[in-house]
């Protein structure tokens, strides 16, 4: 606390005038009501930041919950869009193979068919070739039984 009649006594004693000394005094304590803060007003000072910063630790609380759902939101997007084009990029796989597959079966086929046909024509042909050895066999025998 200021103590104003000890600064005005002081005043007069180095030679101030009394009206001199209390305004001096009064322009003195109308600075520092205005300038300086008291202990009240530190005390409410304190009061109104420990408030502020407990509102602002709220809101950064709040905040970082809303961003932590947006990004978990925004995960579960980025999932679901993945697990989609996942799926799609195996089911065309599986239509490309199932493609493929069909494919070689009929190549296959065609293959065995074709196998299959040589292997009826080189029947016959052996057949010929044999029916024709077996008759030409039978006749060099009847020739060699008639000559002999």
């Amino acid at each position: 606390m200021f103590n104003t009649l000890k600064y005005a006594k002081i005043l007069e004693e180095v030679g101030f005038s009394r009206e001199q000394a209390e305004t001096s005094v009064k322009i003195l304590v109308d600075i520092m009501d205005d300038k300086f803060a008291t202990k009240q007003d530190m005390q409410e000072f304190k009061f109104a930041i420990k408030e502020d910063f407990q509102q602002f630790k709220v809101a950064m609380k709040q905040d970082f919950q809303q961003f932590k759902s947006e990004m978990r939101q925004e995960f579960l997007e980025f999932k679901s869009g993945m697990t989609q084009e996942f799926q799609g990029f195996k089911s065309e796989m599986t239509q490309e193979f199932q493609g493929f597959k069909s494919e070689m079966t009929q190549e296959f086929q065609g293959f065995r068919s074709e196998v299959q046909q040589s292997m009826l024509k080189l029947e016959s042909k052996l057949t010929i070739r044999m029916g024709t050895m077996f008759a030409a066999t039978i006749a060099i025998l009847t020739a060699i039984q008639k000559l002999g």
